[in-house]
């Protein structure tokens, strides 16, 4: 009779154990999906992704791929981040040159299923008034979209973010597209400066667009993936200028040896 009150108590105690070992399995906390931004330069965007425009017009994404393109990933009620970005742009925009501004498109793309082009409107207008008229707001494009195309979109250039209550966890990025939608460069961050985003946007379009200024300009800067930003390139640019100082001695000295020959 004592041996069957040992195996009771045996069984009593493995039980209690293994209940306890299911209840700290199923407590760990989950862990979050991964937030960032896997870039996909060269990839293709696909054109057949239908979205929005702030006014509820049905548009083929490739459609809007006629030029150089901004693409900025935001959700419109976002408090935070996304209104710096948008801020941003608004500032940044109008200070492209005057051919830069009108042969591009840039476009805000909510990835929040539930906005509407009613939200979307009402962002629209909130950077109207803060572009004052000084960047064609035609060219701005404010879109919306279901959860399938915005899945598809995000995929495609590498975007990965996730809802935690009523806001998302999210990178912060505007993503530069040539003409055809193929992906060319990442700008990550809040801020922009005009030089980074017309560097870009001349590299998206392979130099065809922006003036001669510009152009030069682009020779002058590089990308440096680090800071993900452009910066001064000082070898380029001492390079090129020992190149003219060498081109000029040469022409220097052959048309000045030529003229004392006549002289003689």
């Amino acid at each position: 009779m004592a041996g069957l009150h040992w195996i009771i108590l045996l069984w009593l105690v493995a039980a209690s154990g293994a209940s306890v070992v299911r209840a700290s399995t199923s407590g760990e906390p989950r862990r979050p999906p991964k937030v960032g931004i896997e870039e996909r330069l060269g990839e293709q965007v696909p054109p057949d992704i239908m979205v929005r425009d702030e006014l509820g017009r049905q548009l083929r994404l490739g459609d809007l791929f006629d030029r150089p393109v901004l693409l900025a990933p935001v959700y419109y009620r976002c408090s935070n981040v996304c209104n710096a970005l948008q801020a941003s742009l608004a500032q940044s925009l109008p200070k492209l040159g005057r051919e830069l501004r009108r042969e591009i498109r840039v476009l805000s793309f909510s990835f929040d299923p539930d906005e509407t082009p009613a939200v979307a409107r009402g962002s629209k207008k909130i950077y109207r008034a803060a572009v004052r008229e000084r960047f064609p707001m035609d060219s701005w494009l404010f879109l919306t979209a279901d959860a399938g195309a915005i899945r598809r979109l995000t995929t495609a250039i590498g975007y990965r973010f996730y809802k935690e209550g009523s806001e998302f966890v999210h990178p912060v990025a505007v993503v530069v597209l040539a003409p055809g939608g193929r992906i060319v460069r990442y700008l990550e961050g809040t801020r922009f400066l005009a030089t980074d985003l017309s560097l870009a946007l001349l590299e998206a379009s392979e130099g065809r667009i922006g003036s001669t200024i510009s152009r030069l300009a682009s020779l002058c800067y590089s990308y440096d993936p680090e800071r993900r930003g452009y910066v001064f390139n000082i070898l380029r640019v001492t390079g090129i200028v020992v190149f003219l100082c060498a081109v000029i001695l040469f022409l220097v000295l052959m048309f000045g040896g030529r003229g004392r020959r006549k002289k003689n």
